[in-house]
């Protein structure tokens, strides 16, 4: 399979040591090259493409500018978003977690829509923090700056169709997507060109 990867990938892969790391960054190797395909590239041009970093070390297709993607893996799932601008995705697994951590990175409003709801329904709450986070790590993103950056800067709107962003003073849109049990998704793209439903590929 790693014969179906780009050069970059394969070093990369080559330089893992975990098993399940290698199985991550071979999976999201083959989902960017479905979705490299998908666009209506063909395979001579993907065994030649480069991957370059951006100012900030978002990867990109070195020639496609009409070819933005973004990738994220959490659990036994791994998301691929594919846009004409850049755009950012984030996937996570909907483990336990501490109201403390919400206090310290999200927004006043965010916190109190957290503690609005009841702690018995932890269900709800585990969904409400899931939905703040993911929607936070997509834009940072989209940017490339990650999460070391800081998520602080950017708030979500109550509806979740847009985040905020402090610093630069605008908003950027985003949709979440709860279809796969147990996990929350998010995509955050400028252009707001955003899919019903996340296709689901099996590459196995």
């Amino acid at each position: 399979m790693c014969g179906l990867l780009d050069r970059d990938r394969q070093r990369k892969v080559l330089s893992l040591k975990n098993r399940k790391a290698i199985e991550q960054s071979i999976y999201a190797g083959l989902l960017l090259r479905h979705a490299f395909l998908e666009a209506g590239y063909g395979t001579k041009e993907w065994h030649e493409v480069e991957i370059e970093k951006g100012l900030y070390g978002k990867p990109y297709i070195k020639g496609y500018n009409d070819f933005q993607y973004s990738l994220s893996h959490s659990g036994e799932w791994i998301v691929c978003a594919v846009d004409e601008m850049p755009v950012g995705a984030d996937i996570q697994e909907m483990k336990s977690w501490k109201m403390q951590l919400a206090k310290r990175f999200y927004d006043v409003d965010e916190y109190d829509r957290l503690l609005a709801i009841k702690e018995y329904d932890l269900d709800r709450r585990t969904k409400e923090f899931y939905s703040i986070w993911t929607a936070k790590e997509s834009v940072v993103k989209l940017s490339g700056r990650g999460i070391g950056a800081g998520i602080g800067g950017y708030v979500t709107a109550q509806d979740y169709s847009r985040v905020y962003d402090v610093n630069d003073m605008q908003m950027i849109n985003i949709r979440l997507y709860d279809e796969l049990e147990g996990y929350m998704t998010c995509v955050c793209s400028r252009t707001g060109n955003f899919p019903e439903k996340l296709s689901i590929i099996d590459i196995r």
